[in-house]
């Protein structure tokens, strides 16, 4: 089961107690995952689709609790090229109100005496925090998806209209430290957050705290893994270099050997010239350790320049 699915599930099993939350989170769904159908006589009826199983379920039991409607359950098989497996439908007929439910999700609205169908978020459902989170809740269960974070950090609300994603852009950035982006794909309106600590944050504000326990430990992890990964780098790095400086300060010495010897320059690069060729290996600060008395490793840094000086004086000549 995907990431994404798993929260769904998660947020599916929520049961609200205040009646506002109730209708804002109801409120979110339909705006997202409704259709309305033409029932005759002017009415209509509503049709709430969904393909996760415990999404419909959790609809049809809060429809009944707020509005005690028994919305009618379908289950549709889907066998397109692209899509395989089943799709759920909530129905609500016109002898069910649906024209109020229509009303009072701010779906139906009235301008200059005529219905007409809102375009954007009814925000009269959401006067309090805990309401707009619950309303984000249903905007995702109804179109949100979460990518498997171990892939890569990103959550969609893919939406139809250009009105609704730039008003769910605003919800999002009401919240403290929240911002989403907008974008147009496919003839859709795609609002997309990739920062992984947004993801996490909105994870706790629709109270899908399992899946955030999880994304947050896979970001630990990843975290861990790239820290480690840079450390490894920089230090084969480091020992790339050591070698490669190593292997010069042995051509010089040996430049040196051949045309002056080494027991004909001053003792203290006679001492870490000959270290350095028993121990091609070694680094500067174990170098400095093994001489009597033992010196820093800029002290052996400056013996080894002056090795080099001379080395390029001999060349010369």
């Amino acid at each position: 089961m995907s990431f994404s699915s798993e929260t769904k599930n998660e947020l599916a099993r929520i049961t609200l107690e205040k009646k506002c939350c109730m209708l804002a989170e109801l409120t979110g769904f339909m705006r997202v995952s409704g259709s309305l159908r033409l029932a005759g006589n002017g009415k209509f009826k509503i049709v709430l689709t969904t393909e996760n199983p415990a999404v419909a379920r959790h609809y049809k039991t809060m429809i009944k609790t707020y509005y005690s409607v028994d919305a009618k359950l379908e289950i549709n098989e889907s066998n397109t090229p692209r899509k395989i497996g089943y799709s759920y439908s909530l129905t609500i007929l016109p002898e069910d109100r649906s024209d109020l439910i229509l009303r009072e999700t701010g779906i139906l609205l009235v301008r200059e005496g005529e219905d007409y169908i809102s375009d954007g978020i009814y925000f009269n459902n959401l006067r309090s925090k805990c309401c707009k989170k619950a309303y984000l809740r249903g905007v995702f269960l109804g179109c949100g998806t979460i990518t498997d974070p171990s892939k890569r950090y990103q959550l969609e609300f893919v939406t139809s209209s250009r009105q609704f994603a730039t008003d769910l852009k605003k919800l999002i950035g009401s919240f403290v430290d929240l911002n989403a982006n907008v974008i147009k794909r496919n003839g859709s309106y795609v609002v997309y957050i990739k920062k992984a600590d947004y993801i996490s944050d909105i994870l706790a504000i629709m109270k899908a705290y399992n899946s955030m326990l999880e994304f947050e430990n896979i970001m630990i992890n990843k975290g861990i893994r790239a820290e480690a990964s840079r450390i490894t780098n920089c230090d084969n790095a480091n020992l790339d270099r050591a070698v490669i400086t190593a292997e010069k300060q042995i051509g010089q010495i040996n430049v040196i050997k051949e045309k002056l010897g080494l027991e004909n320059i001053p003792k203290p690069l006679k001492e870490v010239a000959e270290l350095r060729l028993e121990n091609p290996d070694a680094n500067l600060s174990e170098i400095g350790e093994w001489l009597i008395p033992p010196i820093q490793k800029s002290g052996v840094n400056k013996r080894f320049k002056k090795i080099k000086e001379l080395a390029e004086k001999l060349n010369q000549e």
